[in-house]
């Protein structure tokens, strides 16, 4: 059952930005959330100094089949960042895309999860891509994260009558370009 844990963005236009994380349920929460913290802290070096983000301290456990809600949780730790790099940012729509890769084929694709963040520095840029310096910490980052975390996953929505599935992260990839998330499921 997927245990969902948000995190809250605010950059130098101001807040509303979430990321959405589903891990499983048999994990604690407070090993989740530090986990997620560890994560983020080390994407702080590239995000700029005006960016911060705060991990909730409560939040849903869904049934991974229906979307149901089936129990809350609260863990009172503060988990906190901010960007430390002083150089300039390039604009929020511009965002670093990590993907979560699972193995598992659900409805004729392979199931991957994606994580959007915001914030990025032209400092980590060349020619309007990531610098592959930048790419290769991110890939590890995520690696370490995966390897510490060894209840993160994807959860595959209900959609069109079909059940929908949670399934472990077992790899991740990182765009050398930069993303776009262009629409947010309500």
């Amino acid at each position: 059952m997927p245990r969902e844990i948000v995190v809250d963005w605010t950059t130098a236009s101001g807040g509303g930005k979430v990321s959405v994380f589903f891990f499983d349920t048999t994990g604690t929460v407070s090993n989740q959330r530090l986990d997620l913290a560890t994560f983020l802290g080390n994407v702080d070096g590239a995000l700029d100094n005006s960016v911060s983000w705060t991990i909730r301290v409560a939040g849903r456990d869904l049934d991974d089949s229906t979307g149901a809600l089936i129990g809350a949780w609260t863990e009172g730790t503060t988990r906190t960042g901010v960007g430390n790099n002083a150089t300039e940012p390039v604009a929020d729509a511009t965002q670093v895309l990590f993907q979560w890769h699972t193995g598992v084929i659900v409805n004729g694709r392979f199931l991957r999860g994606r994580t959007f963040i915001p914030g990025l520095t032209n400092s980590i840029l060349s020619n309007g891509n990531i610098l592959a310096a930048n790419v290769a910490s991110f890939d590890a980052f995520a690696e370490t994260f995966l390897a510490s975390s060894d209840t993160f996953g994807v959860w595959h929505r209900p959609t069109s009558g079909t059940g929908g599935s949670f399934h472990l992260a077992t790899s991740a990839t990182v765009w050398s370009e930069l993303a776009v998330l262009r629409r947010r499921r309500g």
